[in-house]
């Protein structure tokens, strides 16, 4: 059984009180599960954790950033495996031995013991120092422990092909295409008074090229023979210390609530090792944890990931932009082909920034259904821009507007323009589209596409009246197809109308199928769906969480009180936006139903897909639901918005982030809240009232707040 963070200790007798490790007892169930929680990385790199304890049960899979197959639907590219061992077990005796794992959060190491009536017990780190080193160190009996060929062949997969060198054994290859993954390894076995300690070092390297094989097989042993001399305590040591250098500028102290703590860091500390401050990042939807999605790039990344990480990791979310930015060609030669003008991103993306959408998938009952989300699901073209807007407002990175976002911004804003059809009666629509919740396709107006549309154009324009760039007349048109474009928001009831039509279809509430979450599109089929209110995510509400300026005063309370009874959270996405939303909206107690929720989704396996990897973009939206819902914290205009909704039972929080370059320390109650920084940052409350300094401090008197 899979227990979850802050579970685990109490089910092995010990009580659960550090707040920086997340400990799993392991079990031939959920042991792919736990291989997830547990995966390990630097944005480059990554490896699922455990040991491959030969039981036929595990997924040891290891993976480098952005290097993907060459199948029709590109795939992750599983490289050599290098924490296998032949045996791996102590003496049991007539009891089964126990396992349990520990994710050490501080040092970014994970621990493994089993416990026998002998010990066997290992410490792993991928090296957050030396990009492609893992570190293995594993003790126990002699007898348990037997290491066998330190580098394996991945499991099988079609159109890749392994080979070892024949210089050296113990470097392997695993090649599809131009992709080329190469690892050596080496291992030091000590024996003494009947205890043996193997320590193993590998190193990998990789090409997108037709690189020299010999060549990179030589960078690999170059490199592992460095490795090998600094010796395993030294690589520890610079692995842990730069660790703790990452946590010190995004303190999170709840200090009655330490499985919420917990949760957090551990959002945290996947959304890093998913992550880095290269030139580039692709973050898929399971990072680097799993095969899950073929690890693919979603809008996951854009909407969820990214704000998380500007606020904390500002570098790593400029490299995860990157990314789009790098494949803006093949976005722009997609809307060319299909007649459009700028650039339109794929709802999938891999190595090439071209759609790699499936075209069909199969359902729970077995039955082949087409997949449209590649071809109609086009809120994505305008949450790529709203990313680099998100990065931006944080960071105030104006050499980032001017050299890529800008670029961005112009050419979604071209796409929109030319794809917004205009009625007779002057009015623009967006026909044949696929909105967040996809229970309902090939749908017309949808209100997040067509808002976020009107909002991507509005940006292009201001963006360009600000840099002094662009044509006027195209800004112009771009103004005019924002304004005509259709808004479906009904005044009368004060609400937004889902797409066109949606009022009229059958006003089945998620509830009568069960308690949400629960899969409603496999409960009543793919078709019968389509014809119900039922949706499978916060779709109108979306739009609450990411321009929420734009939105109608009194619209937030009115659109969640009718969506929130439709929707099945049938996404791991839902739960974190549907928390901070009630946060915003004064329903605390709600709200933290939601954000326990989320915060257990992949702990607890609650959706029974964490074993193909974890789920990033609810790693991150557990995050904006703390930040953006909880602490009411978001950028607007260049000042910092604080209007903190803090539950009754967190009593304090603490937190650090990075606003504007500038380390930002915000310490929040249920009627105060006190913020200070290193530089002068400009504030604003709910209310507008606005103050600028290093230390700010404000009190809730009748439900506003006010600086004092």
């Amino acid at each position: 059984m899979l227990v979850a963070m802050g579970r685990a200790n109490e089910a092995v007798g010990e009580p659960a009180t550090d707040s920086w490790t997340s400990r799993f007892v392991v079990s031939a169930d959920n042991r792919r599960v736990v291989e997830s929680l547990t995966a390990l990385g630097n944005g480059s790199f990554g490896t699922r954790g455990l040991i491959s304890h030969s039981t036929g049960a595990s997924r040891p899979d290891t993976f480098v950033n952005g290097l993907y197959d060459n199948a029709d639907v590109p795939r992750l590219l599983a490289g050599p495996v290098w924490n296998g061992l032949d045996a791996c077990r102590p003496e049991s005796g007539n009891q089964a031995p126990v396992e349990e794992a520990t994710l050490d959060l501080a040092a970014g190491v994970l621990k493994s013991e089993t416990v026998g009536e002998t010990i066997v017990s290992s410490v792993e780190f991928v090296s957050l120092c030396r990009p492609g080193v893992v570190v293995l160190r594993i003790s126990g009996p002699v007898d348990s422990i037997s290491p066998g060929d330190p580098l394996r062949e991945p499991p099988k997969q079609p159109g890749v092909t392994v080979s070892r060198s024949s210089n050296d054994p113990q470097t392997l290859t695993v090649a599809s295409g131009a992709a080329t993954i190469t690892a050596a390894a080496s291992d030091v076995v000590c024996d003494e008074d009947g205890l043996r300690t193997l320590t193993r070092i590998a190193v990998y390297t990789s090409s997108t090229t037709s690189a020299d094989a010999e060549e990179l097989e030589e960078r690999c042993r170059e490199r592992l023979g460095d490795a090998t001399n600094v010796g395993f305590a030294a690589l520890l040591a610079e692995h842990t210390n730069a660790w703790r250098e990452r946590w010190k500028p995004i303190t999170i102290d709840l200090d009655s609530q330490p499985d919420t703590e917990r949760s957090l860091r551990f959002a945290q500390f996947h959304l890093l090792c998913a992550s880095n401050p290269g030139d580039e990042v692709a973050i898929g939807a399971r990072g680097l944890t799993g095969r899950a999605y073929n690890g693919h790039v979603f809008w996951d990344t854009d909407v969820f990931v990214l704000p998380a990480l500007a606020a904390f990791a500002p570098t790593h979310a400029r490299a995860a932009l990157r990314y789009r930015w790098h494949r803006l060609a093949p976005a722009q030669r997609r809307a060319h082909a299909e007649g459009r003008r700028g650039a339109r991103f794929p709802w999938e993306s891999a190595g090439t920034g071209d759609e790699v959408t499936p075209r069909s998938g199969t359902d729970l009952h077995g039955n082949i259904i087409p997949i449209k989300t590649g071809q109609e699901e086009e809120h994505i073209v305008a949450d790529v821009a709203w990313a680099m807007a998100a990065y931006v407002a944080w960071t105030g990175d104006q050499e980032f507007l001017r050299t890529t976002a800008s670029e961005i911004f112009v050419e979604t804003a071209r796409y929109w323009q030319s794809r917004i059809e205009v009625g007779d009666d002057g009015v623009g629509h967006l026909r044949g589209v696929i909105g967040p919740d996809e229970y309902h396709e090939t749908i017309d107006d949808n209100a997040f596409t067509n808002l976020m549309a009107r909002w991507n154009l509005r940006h292009a324009v201001t963006t360009c009246e600000e840099l002094g760039i662009g044509d006027q007349t195209e800004c112009a048109a771009w103004r005019r197809s924002a304004e005509r474009l259709l808004n479906p928001y009904d005044e009368q009831r004060g609400i937004h109308e889902q797409f066109n039509d949606f009022f009229e279809l059958e006003p089945v509430l998620a509830g009568s199928l069960g308690q949400p979450p629960l899969p409603a599109d496999a409960l009543l089929g793919h078709e019968r769906i389509q014809q119900t209110q039922i949706i499978k995510q916060a779709d109108v509400l979306m739009l609450h969480h990411m321009i929420p300026d734009d939105m109608p005063p009194g619209s937030l309370e009115s659109d969640l009180a009718y969506y929130l009874p439709r929707t099945a959270h049938g996404s791991s996405l839902s739960p974190a936006v549907t928390a901070s939303l009630l946060a915003r909206s004064g329903q605390t107690e709600a709200a933290l139903f939601w954000f326990d929720l989320a915060a257990r989704l992949d702990t607890d396996d609650l959706s029974h897909t964490t074993a193909g990897g974890i789920h990033l973009a609810t790693m991150g939206g557990l995050l904006q639901a703390f930040n953006q819902g909880f602490l009411g914290v978001r950028p607007r205009h260049g000042d910092l918005v604080v209007d903190p909704r803090v539950p009754p039972k967190w009593g304090t929080i603490t937190q650090g982030f990075i606003f504007r370059c500038t380390p930002v320390l915000l310490v929040a109650s249920e009627g105060e809240f006190r913020l200070t920084s290193t530089d002068p940052i400009s504030t604003v409350t709910a209310q507008g009232e606005r103050r600028t300094g290093r230390r700010i401090t404000a009190r809730r008197t009748h439900n506003q707040w006010e600086y004092t």
